[in-house]
């Protein structure tokens, strides 16, 4: 049985692959930094298979649901990417 993030893994690399989706910049937001076990951005990147994409721009943000650290952060990015 595989884990949340190679569940995760998988479809969002399927997603990537539409044609539609090619140029797209990709927001990962990686949750739960609240918890002391929680899985850097850099890790999460690496177990996502984000880093070998030299054509689209990748962004893993660290942030928590929970406490809304990181949140508005990660959208500021996102839209400032995206203008």
């Amino acid at each position: 049985c595989g884990s949340r993030v190679d569940e995760a893994a998988e479809e969002l690399m399927t997603l990537l692959e539409e044609p539609d989706l090619l140029q797209v910049t990709v927001l990962v937001l990686a949750n739960k930094q609240d918890l002391l076990n929680a899985k850097t951005a850099e890790a999460l990147m690496e177990e996502l298979d984000l880093t070998h994409d030299k054509n689209r721009k990748v962004m893993v943000e660290p942030c928590s649901a929970k406490t809304g650290e990181g949140l508005e952060g990660a959208m500021t990015k996102l839209i400032d990417e995206i203008k």
